[in-house]
Parts: structure tokens; sequence; C-alpha cells
């Protein structure tokens, strides 16, 4: 299996040189059948691959038991090295397949939750970068969602953790595109300087909210300026005739067609308007997946609610108008992708556009959108059962074999669903939504499951921080006025 993305650089490499290499293909056409998946259609191939990097190698037998999991982008010598031992090798000598960390009995109790709190927040602390801002030191990615959590901090008392949010903003504006607006996926040097040029709807969703809470906070220009540079990008490249919200724009022009002048990012982006016209556009990936127009629908409340710009309102209630009449079934199911015949369910959806319509419904007063998050949240348990405390990533697929019938149980996505609860708590002043969140943060809440999170801590501390206001009757937004 080819776990790859439409807009990832090395993806469009290993397609266009390992995958047409004749002895790689001869390899692949005798023994192995070759599936492509994209992780974007895919949330929860991308949850369980992730660590692995895009694009990343999978290679399964034939009762779908992992053989070998291999990083990034492979040469065809690298490539061919890996599916000759796996060809050579026993039938039953392949590795056992891991089985990944489930809640259990090293899950936190509510009543430890602060203990988590204080501990978590340490070690987010000890992955800031005080020379250069941002969260990690060998690679720089504009972490939108550590940046709030900063941002918050900072705005209930605590002045160090606000100058740490307002330095990062500053240090990655230069991957604010200058031309076009929208923010680059990451820099692969230490510093913000070496770009890679996707850009996700997730990355601009997260940064125009950092931006916009910063510009909240403390009224400078420059920080609305880099939020409505994102804002405008989104709405020029990233948004559909219906108003709902694409997924990605690709790095390079030419990379999906071999008969296309291929341009790389680096010159593409380097180049003003003019020059950029005259070579092509990268490709826009235009699904409408659900969880991203969640994600977007919330970023721009936060835009109204910092810049009190109706354009943002307006937007926001365009897209989720016409994601809850394709996407929002009357159960309380999202589907990922409506247009699609696979019609599975991801938790990632739900949490997402059901944080998204809370928030719609805290800046706009139309209880249509409180009524559907109610509805989302009441569809939770039949699809993704939360008996072990968490829910799962996907309701149940017959079709699944191998290690594809165990289902997992995310970290980031009931982090998210955490947030929705909690923000549903406040809007329908029903404290069992709260219970629900801040039960479900215990269940997820394992050493192990935390140790993994690297230096993405910022939603998880926010999700705590969230559900305690919410025991007190306030939203997020309340806690920071």
């Amino acid at each position: 299996m080819h776990g790859a993305a439409v807009w990832c650089h090395w993806c469009h490499v290993m397609e266009a040189i390992t995958y047409r290499d004749p002895e790689v293909g001869r390899l692949l056409r005798d023994h192995f059948i070759a599936i492509r998946v994209d992780i974007d259609e895919r949330p929860d191939i991308g949850e369980r691959y992730g660590d692995w990097g895009w694009p990343a190698t999978i290679l399964f037998s034939p009762d779908a038991q992992e053989l070998g999991k291999f990083r990034g982008y492979l040469p065809p010598a690298e490539l061919l090295q890996a599916l000759q031992t796996i060809t050579a090798a026993p039938a039953d000598s392949g590795p056992a397949a891991s089985s990944p960390a489930e809640p259990g009995p090293e899950s936190a109790a509510v009543a430890a939750l602060p203990w988590v709190y204080l501990r978590t927040e340490r070690d987010f602390d000890a992955y800031y970068d005080p020379q250069h801002g941002g969260w990690g030191m060998r690679q720089k990615a504009p972490l939108g969602v550590n940046t709030q959590f900063e941002l918050v901090r900072g705005a209930t008392g605590e002045p160090e953790a606000l100058s740490r949010a307002l330095f990062t903003l500053k240090q990655q504006s230069v991957l604010i595109d200058p031309v076009w607006g929208g923010i680059y996926q990451y820099s692969v040097g230490g510093d913000w300087h070496e770009p890679h040029f996707e850009k996700l709807m997730p990355f601009q969703a997260s940064n125009l909210e950092a931006y916009a809470l910063a510009f909240r906070i403390t009224k400078h220009p420059e920080l609305e300026r880099d939020a409505r540079a994102i804002a405008d990008y989104v709405a020029r490249f990233l948004t559909s005739p219906e108003g709902t919200f694409y997924v990605s724009q690709d790095a390079d022009v030419g990379a999906h067609d071999e008969h296309a002048t291929f341009v790389d990012g680096h010159v593409y982006y380097a180049s003003n308007e003019s020059a950029r016209l005259k070579l092509g556009s990268p490709d826009v990936d235009q699904h409408v997946y659900a969880a991203e127009n969640g994600l977007m629908i919330a970023a721009l409340c936060s835009l109204f609610e910092a810049t009190e710009d109706p354009r943002a309102l307006s937007s926001a209630r365009k897209a989720a108008d016409a994601v809850m009449a394709s996407h929002l079934e009357a159960s309380g199911r999202v589907l990922h992708d409506a247009k699609s015949s696979d019609k599975v369910h991801f938790l990632a959806d739900a949490a997402a556009l059901g944080l998204g319509l809370v928030r719609l419904y805290a800046v706009s007063h139309d209880a249509a959108y409180l009524q559907a998050a109610r509805r989302i949240a009441a569809g939770l348990e039949p699809l993704f059962d939360a008996s072990m405390g968490a829910y799962f990533a996907h309701d149940l697929d017959p079709d699944a074999a191998g290690i594809f019938t165990v289902r997992r149980h995310p970290f980031e996505h009931n982090v998210r669903l955490a947030r929705f609860l909690s923000a549903l708590s406040v809007a329908a002043q029903d404290d069992e939504y709260r219970a629900r969140a801040q039960a479900l943060l215990a269940a997820i809440s394992t050493p192990l499951a935390l140790d993994n999170q690297g230096r993405l801590l910022g939603e998880y501390l926010l999700a705590l921080r969230e559900a305690d206001a919410a025991k007190k009757g306030a939203s997020a937004g309340e806690v920071y006025r």
C-alpha cells in the first residue's frame, strides 16, 4: 500500500520515478497488488500510518497482516530491496502486527485530570524553541492549535505564554505566501526559511484562528493583516461555488499530469502574480470533506469575533448550510464525502463539524446550528462505540480484513470530540455533555498516548481547559474575554 496525499511533493516524486522503474514494476505485477490510498480521503488510514510520514509504503501479507513499513520517499533501489526481501521470505515469517495503545488501566481518572494537565503543560513548554519560536527544533511547522493554547494561557494571566505566542506568530509569518496569502505546511530546516509549499486546509484553519485570536487579544494590526491573508486565500482558491471548502493546494505545477510542464514550488512561489499565472496553477484537491469544513467554519467564527467583519460570518454560515444539507444525515451521522459511493463514517468528521457548528451557533445565535450539533452528538454512540471510554475512528467495516479489523481509538480525533462536547455543554446548557467530555479525556490520558504526541499537545491542553471552563458554565471564548 502506498499511503499518499494529493498535495504531497515526495509522493509525486515517488510515483514518477520509483513506481515507473521497470524492475519495480515487474516485481509489483508478479507478486503484489499495488494500492494507492489518499490519506485525506481515508482519515483512518492517515491516523493509523501518520507516524510513517507521506509517502508511507506498507507491505501486507495476503491476509492483510503488516510485513513491513517504510517511511517517506523510497528510490527504486530501496523499494526493490524491500520487495525482494518480502518475496524471498517464507509465507509465515512476517512480523506480527502490533496493536495500538488502547484506553485501559493506565487511563487517568477524571479527578486526576488537573494533575495530568500540569504534567503535560510542562512537556509542552519543553518543546518550545526560544530562538525561532514554535515547537520543535529540527522542523518548523505552523502549529496553530499550539499557538492558540499559548494565547489562552497568556490572556488568562501568563504573560510569558502570550509573549511566546506572539513571537511565534511573527516568526512563522514568513510562511504566509506574500502574493496570494495562505500559509505553507512547514519548513524543512530548523528555522522558518526552507518552506515546503503545500497549503492544507487544517493549517489554514488553525492558523487563521490563531492570528484572529491574537488580534482579538492585542489589537495589533499586523496580526489582523496576517489573518486576512489566510482568509482571503481560502476564499479565492479553496472555496467552492456552493461556499464549501476544498482540501488543499499542491506545492508544484504539473505534478499530476505527465504531459504538463512541471514547475517546482521553489520557482513558482518565488514568482510574482503575473509570472505565476503564465506558468499555470498548482492543483487544488476539490473534494469537500466534512472535517475540513468544520475546522474552517470554526476559524471564520474566530475571525468574526475578532474583527466583527460580516463577511467572515456570512462565509461560515454559507459553508455550514451547504454541508449540513449534503453531509449531515437525519440520524446525526456525518458523511466524509457526500459524493462518494463509500458511505463510511469517521469520528474526525463528526468531531470537527460538530465543533464548527457549535462555534457558529455561539456567534450567530441561530438555533438550527445548535440543533444540528446535538444531532451529531446523539449519533456518536451507535457508530463509534465508547464502551472502552474512547470512541473508535470509524464505524464497523464488514469488508475489513487482517490488521484493519482492529479499530483504533485515535487520540487527536477524540481530543477534538471532547472540545466539541465541552462547547456543546455550554451552548445547550446541558452538563451531561461536559461530563462526557471529561470522561473521554480521562480515558485517552495514558502515559503512552501522551508521550506519542510529541510536540502536538496544544489541542489536548485546550480540551482540558475547555472542559474545566464548561464546568463553570463558561465557553472557551468567555474565559479570555
